[in-house]
């Protein structure tokens, strides 16, 4: 096989995970947050009443794109792999039986995947938690008013750094997620 087709097979291989965690409770808890991230609710009672907060936590796979094939199955892009395998060896979740294959999925599938990574919550500064997509729509808006201040371009370095790491696992077919988002990026890299 030549080099470019061999290179872009890798692009739509993807490494599935089928974990069976042998362990309850409090450490089952925490092993599925670590791994998917949670939101909580907080509830303040005030002088206008009482209010319930939600804030958003990530986990390990809020900035890797994934899908969910079951309920204990995951497949993620052959780059993101060692990360996941990585987590799934700590000690701290043992006992637990793990199997990994490579397969290859569906381009709609590894496409949906990608642009639900836009809609996940990640932090991106300062504690504070939004999706990439909406970054990149506040920036962009910045932009067209040219309210981009000393902050805002902060804020721009920031979103590139989620963004690039983002490109870097892109399995598209054609790495057609990339171009799309690329896209939408090019104005924002001019100001760094």
């Amino acid at each position: 096989m030549d080099q470019g087709r061999d290179l872009e097979s890798q692009n739509t291989l993807a490494c599935v995970f089928s974990f069976d965690v042998k362990f309850t409770g409090a450490k089952r808890t925490q092993f599925y947050r670590k791994l998917f991230g949670f939101v909580g609710r907080v509830k303040h009672t005030g002088t206008k009443g009482q209010k319930t907060y939600a804030y958003a936590t990530p986990g390990l796979l809020s900035s890797i794109p994934h899908i969910r094939l079951g309920k204990s199955v995951i497949a993620v892009p052959l780059a993101a792999a060692p990360k996941l395998e990585e987590f799934f060896s700590s000690p701290s979740w043992h006992p637990m039986e793990l199997h990994s294959f490579y397969a290859i999925l569906p381009a709609d599938l590894r496409l949906k995947a990608m642009k639900a990574s836009l809609e996940r919550q990640v932090p991106l500064g300062r504690g504070a938690m939004t999706t990439l997509a909406k970054e990149i729509s506040d920036l962009r808006a910045l932009v067209a008013r040219g309210e981009l201040g000393e902050v805002a371009l902060e804020r721009v370095r920031r979103l590139l750094r989620a963004a690039d790491e983002l490109l870097r696992l892109d399995w598209t077919d054609g790495r057609k997620f990339s171009i799309e988002l690329e896209a939408k990026l090019a104005e924002l890299r001019r100001y760094v």
